[in-house]
């Protein structure tokens, strides 16, 4: 009797562990399958009767980033149909929840209802240049692709539709819980299915099992739990942490990394255990400004606009043993963590991610007065081949902050390095400190090239022949101007003078470092009238 309850245990666990791995597929899989079932919007058969209605409709979220707020081009139709089209959405009716909902769904599909309207010329046009705007660097790195750039203009234009939907409410099912669930009765069923079938006690080995099972990941993962519970959100699209993982400054520079993809794996290797996960190279291309100045009370402040398309920020408090404290802002987009990207900033995946944005800070500055910023440049990518240990450009920030005292030392920090640049194309640094000294460091004709300028955008600053190549536009003449000849700005006047230039691009932060008191002031999407200031007493 005894041996029949038994088998009949062993069946009935084995049917729970069927269940669970049922639970992981659904999760993984259900959204993909459903969307097959689900109704989708006609978009080849829209007709003037239409125009006005509200509509309901299926729709995988896939759309390409526009610099106009609250719009963006949405694909309609099988991602892989040649009659797929693009349709203006227009947002601005949803709140602030359901847009970020909307965006954290990409790859996913959802449903929205909102009313049909036509488009007009003037709202085509602007449309029309924004996405421009996205595609036209593409344009140019490839050398134009055999097409006059109105040609590849009106290739890009028609699978664009004249209509809008004006989305009011959207719906989606988070089928996360399922894959969680799934694994947790999977686990769940296997532990009883080993005990019955070795018939050992239940009431020893759960426990012992579940306290293994607890252990092993917080053992493991120990800093990363730290460093994700110090994450806090400041706005939508802005966050602070507590840099507690990612401090192995020097196993980084000692790491040699000569492009993305080694930078990649090295974080990977020494915090994930070998997991493979590529940077998104697209968010390492980006437009900016930089300037030194001082306060007519005597404090050295540092200025740093960061222009890219729509992106989320987080600011960076790190205070490692045996490095300087700091503070920096990062791109989350690099990891494609954000609201317009595929994975949420408030979910654990993009918290995880969070973590290890401190090796990619963009800008920042440490105790000892030291601020640096990095900006694109548009020439030929940069890799010295000098016998020196090789140092990924994007590694600078993050070695400059935690051992330079000065800008003499991060000069010679950049010295000791054959520096690389990768992504087709190059970058120059603004470095200044606490002195008052700044300097724009260029790598040119594989040299690295020096030039004391108090401010720089996204050209060439050194005089020669390289002198104003890169992406020249008005913004350097604007700030030598607001500066004026003594620099004496306050740190108000300074974040207006930022919020003032801006490139083809959006500004997604602009930022002031107080070089002598330690804060450091920010505003999003050039809204000055929204300032956020933190010490590193508050942020530690």
């Amino acid at each position: 009797m005894g041996k029949k309850r038994n088998k009949k245990a062993i069946i009935v666990t084995a049917l729970f562990m069927l269940a669970g791995i049922l639970l992981i597929l659904t999760g993984l899989f259900g959204d993909k399958v459903l969307g097959l079932f689900t109704k989708t919007f006609d978009h080849k058969n829209i007709k003037p009767e239409d125009l006005g209605s509200t509509i309901e409709t299926n729709i995988m979220v896939f759309y390409y980033n526009l610099d106009l707020k609250d719009k963006e081009l949405q694909l309609v139709g099988d991602i892989n149909d040649e009659e797929s089209a693009l349709i203006l959405v227009d947002l601005s009716g949803l709140s602030e929840s359901d847009k970020s909902r909307y965006y954290s769904k990409y790859g996913q599909h959802i449903t929205i209802q909102g009313r049909l309207r036509a488009v007009d010329d003037a709202e085509f046009q602007e449309v029309s240049e924004s996405f421009f705007r996205y595609y036209d660097p593409m344009y140019y790195e490839m050398d134009g692709v055999g097409y006059t750039l109105e040609e590849f203009h009106q290739m890009l234009l028609e699978p664009v539709l004249h209509y809008c939907i004006e989305i009011k409410t959207l719906s989606s099912f988070d089928w996360t819980p399922f894959t969680a669930a799934g694994i947790c009765l999977f686990v769940l069923s296997l532990i009883v299915e080993i005990c019955f079938i070795f018939k050992l006690k239940k009431r020893i080995v759960l426990p012992i099992v579940f306290a293994i099972m607890i252990a092993i990941p917080v053992i493991l993962f120990f800093n990363h739990i730290r460093t994700i519970l110090s994450v806090k959100k400041v706005t939508d699209g802005f966050y602070t942490m507590n840099n507690l993982l990612c401090t192995d400054t020097q196993g980084m520079l000692a790491s040699e990394s000569g492009s993305v993809s080694d930078l990649a794996n090295w974080i990977m290797d020494n915090h994930m255990y070998g997991i493979r996960y590529a940077l998104n190279e697209d968010n390492m291309r980006y437009g900016c400004a930089a300037f030194s100045a001082v306060t007519p009370e005597g404090d050295h402040i540092f200025g740093r606009n960061f222009d890219y398309a729509e992106t989320d920020a987080v600011l960076v408090h790190s205070n490692p043993d045996g490095a300087y404290e700091s503070i920096g802002v990062a791109d989350l987009g690099v990891f494609d963590v954000g609201q317009t990207y595929n994975i949420s900033p408030d979910s654990p995946v993009g918290r995880l991610f969070m973590a290890f944005t401190p090796y990619i800070v963009v800008d920042g500055m440490n105790e000892k007065g030291v601020g640096a910023g990095i900006l694109e440049l548009t020439l030929d990518e940069t890799h010295q081949d000098n016998g020196k240990p090789d140092l990924l450009i994007y590694c600078a920030i993050r070695g400059i902050l935690d051992t330079c005292a000065s800008v003499d030392e991060a000069l010679a920090l950049l010295e000791s390095y054959d520096i690389h640049s990768d992504l087709d194309v190059t970058y120059h640094l603004f470095i200044t400190d606490r002195s008052g000294r700044y300097v724009v460091v260029e790598w040119l004709d594989g040299k690295m090239v020096t030039t004391e300028y108090p401010c720089c955008t996204n050209s060439v600053i050194a005089p020669g022949e390289y002198y104003d190549m890169g992406e020249p536009d008005d913004r350097l003449c604007s700030i030598e101007e607001s500066l004026g000849s003594d620099s004496i700005v306050t740190e108000q006047q300074a974040m207006t003078i930022l919020t003032g230039v801006v490139s083809c691009k959006i500004t997604e932060w602009s930022c002031v470092y107080n070089l002598d008191d330690f804060t450091v002031s920010i505003c999003l999407d050039k809204d000055n009238s929204a300032v956020y200031t933190f010490s590193a007493k508050n942020l530690g």
